[in-house]
């Protein structure tokens, strides 16, 4: 995680990581982790930039300040003015209306964003913690340690996941799809199911066993005001290095079986499919297309196509595309240009976007966003938040998905799914 700290010191820990945060996380600490790495960002927010939805526009909140501006350009202003990084989320249905595109209806009081400052944070990797500060002094580590003392354990945490739609439903959204496809409408789309379930146990207990299970490269655990976002993602949305773009879309899912020599010939089925590959080069040149709107022209280039890479219990097809961002990007620009993700929308965004909010089961909420964190340099790493779970009190609310192309067999399409809730239910 490269955030370029003013100050950086060690601190022992006084137990077992990430045991002895337990403490910290359940007093709202956000933690951002990358489970391939075992890197770990551990931050204290200050006053959150909040956005929700009124019935006709998005009211933005700085604290208790309101903030003006859409919400992409309040959160680019409100990042400017503070030396600290931020850490947070954002909907898919805010992205939608910063993008102009069509989307599900929504509550009055709905969260569309949740960004707060992180002043001073710890950071663990190989198991050696270093507390970092962005402030004007070094961070205070007899504060750090009181607070970072060993908890009880939280126990076991386990949640039974049901569809809110049938095979039979899925079964006929998914021919819908396959018949606007043929009929011209659009060439893929990314079709999402919510699962829904009782957490039975603490969120910080299941967030531990995930994290461990799943190793995501990008996991977060985010207090967003009543809502306790867990994010096991493995799909980088955007980043930002200086005038270096990327953006890492996955398309293409194959089953984890633990037998090398299976999951071998299914890696190589799965780089060969016709279906998995048509679904994924179309994405790809979508992401390619919204990254050259804000790119210097001629900079948009893909280095890494079609890689096959393995998580826990899946493999996935993976592409990266780099680009140079032109010298005048600023931060609403370049959200706005990428966001929503193209391998969770279609192709193309408006007509896709459109269909899906009448053939959905409901709105995605943080599912399909956006959640990462972002510097006041302009550098950002966002992730894809797929397999992610939205907790509010015991009741969990799991999306997945998968592209739809008129290729697609509706009976691997529901089996895929469940594959998906794996990364949570184990």
């Amino acid at each position: 995680m490269d955030l370029a700290p003013r100050y950086r010191q060690p601190l022992p820990l006084p137990g077992p990581w990430p045991a002895c945060a337990q403490g910290l996380l359940q007093q709202g600490a956000a933690w951002l982790h990358t489970g391939d790495t075992g890197e770990s960002l551990l931050g204290l927010p200050g006053p959150a930039l909040v956005s929700r939805w009124d019935g006709r526009h998005w009211d933005t909140q700085l604290g208790e300040t309101p903030w003006p501006g859409s919400p992409w350009e309040a959160l680019a202003t409100a990042v400017a003015r503070q030396p600290f990084p931020w850490i947070g989320a954002a909907t898919f249905e805010l992205a939608c209306d910063e993008a102009g595109l069509p989307r599900k209806p929504l509550e009055i009081g709905t969260l569309g964003q949740h960004w707060a400052p992180v002043a001073e944070a710890l950071h663990v990797k190989d198991g050696e913690a270093e507390l970092w500060s962005w402030a004007d002094s070094p961070a205070d580590p007899d504060h750090w340690r009181d607070r970072l003392a060993p908890a009880p354990d939280l126990g076991r945490a386990s949640v039974d996941l049901v569809p809110l739609w049938t095979e039979a439903q899925h079964k006929a959204a998914v021919e819908q799809i396959q018949t606007c496809i043929l009929d011209g409408g659009f060439y893929v789309a990314n079709l999402c199911v919510p699962f829904k379930g009782r957490l039975s146990g603490d969120p910080v207990a299941q967030a531990l066993m995930a994290f461990g299970r799943a190793r995501p490269p990008f996991g977060a655990l985010l207090d967003l005001r009543g809502i306790q976002l867990l994010s096991l993602s493995m799909e980088r949305l955007l980043s930002r290095r200086g005038a270096l773009l990327r953006s890492q879309p996955i398309k293409g899912s194959a089953p984890l079986t633990g037998d090398p020599g299976r999951d071998r010939a299914a890696a190589e089925a799965l780089a060969a499919d016709p279906k998995e590959r048509a679904e994924h080069t179309m994405i790809l040149d979508l992401v390619r297309n919204d990254l050259g709107r804000v790119a210097v022209a001629g900079s948009v280039q893909v280095v890494n196509p079609m890689a096959v890479e393995t998580y826990p219990t899946v493999q996935h097809l993976v592409s990266t595309v780099e680009a140079t961002a032109r010298p005048d990007l600023g931060l609403a620009e370049l959200l706005r240009a990428v966001l929503p993700g193209g391998s969770v929308t279609g192709a193309p965004k408006h007509a896709v976007c459109g269909h899906l909010a009448q053939a959905e089961a409901g709105a995605r909420g943080f599912y399909c966003g956006a959640v990462g964190w972002i510097s006041p340099k302009g550098d950002l790493d966002l992730a894809l938040p797929i397999r992610t779970a939205q907790i509010q009190g015991e009741q969990l609310t799991y999306w997945t998905g998968g592209g739809i192309t008129r290729r697609s067999d509706p009976a691997r399409e529901w089996a895929e799914l469940h594959l998906k809730t794996r990364a949570i239910t184990g």
